[in-house]
């Protein structure tokens, strides 16, 4: 028996797992469906209903955790959203930018120098966009609501644009690249692209792209979900590791 397996304790159900720890380690995302953890190695269908009964009197870690899970008040139980500490989402933004580049060289014919790229979103993974597809020396268009981030998108040497003014610039973009949950690129948008222009959608659930509609335009579009994990495994766990030990702490 090696060191390592020395401290593993193998478990044959889920209340056994959860009866000998005490802190409890689930994935990302947590569910894609709100109902049943995203366990896709497991055998058996888990129910998020079933699992919080079980955690009185522990810690759960996990990621993008449904809202309904995280306002409830369960009896002595600590919830932890990875996605909601602000190291972790910095740190994990950065595999999720390599990514992004990663497939946008892979889908062009030309080079990421003197293409026109449009960001929607100036978030966590919209301001690293910008920077990391400016320092390639691609024109960057960045989509924005707040004018603090118009200001700022100036300040960093893109275009600073509105979304009422987005349909404006897209008929020269060769890439889209989406960050925001909620359908911010629609028909308007969809129908003056190039047909060379290719699409990143990189939001959760429901993103922020209609698919049908790029579809019926012949528009080339790719959903990018899970990045970090696919692109840097070793990197995503140590920043979860690091998460996890600053919490016990």
């Amino acid at each position: 028996m090696s060191k390592r397996e020395k401290y593993l304790k193998q478990c044959n159900t889920l209340e056994d797992c959860v009866s000998a720890s005490d802190n409890i380690i689930s994935g990302i995302p947590f569910s894609k469906d709100n109902v049943t953890i995203h366990a896709p190695f497991s055998n058996e269908i888990i129910k998020i209903d079933t699992l919080i009964k079980l955690l009185k009197n522990k810690s759960f870690f996990a990621g993008v955790i449904p809202k309904n899970v995280l306002e409830c008040n369960y009896e002595n139980v600590e919830i932890i959203d990875f996605n909601e500490i602000e190291s972790f989402s910095i740190l994990n933004a950065i595999p999720t930018v390599e990514g992004t580049l990663k497939i946008a060289i892979e889908e062009t014919k030309g080079t990421i120098y003197d293409s026109n790229v449009m960001i929607f979103g100036y978030g966590r993974i919209g301001k690293i966009l910008c920077n990391r597809f400016k320092m390639m020396g691609a024109n960057v268009y960045c989509v924005a609501r707040d004018s603090s981030d118009l200001t700022w998108i100036r300040a960093e040497k893109c275009v600073p644009v509105t979304y009422q003014k987005a349909e404006e610039y897209v008929e020269k973009m060769n890439f889209l690249i989406n960050t925001v949950p909620s359908p911010v690129i629609g028909n308007n948008i969809l129908r003056k692209l190039s047909s060379d222009c290719f699409i990143i959608d990189l939001a959760s659930s429901p993103g922020g792209v209609d698919k049908e509609c790029a579809e019926m335009y012949k528009i080339r579009n790719i959903v990018a979900l899970g990045i970090p994990g696919k692109i840097a495994p070793n990197a995503t766990a140590k920043y979860i590791k690091e998460v996890i030990q600053e919490k016990l702490n």
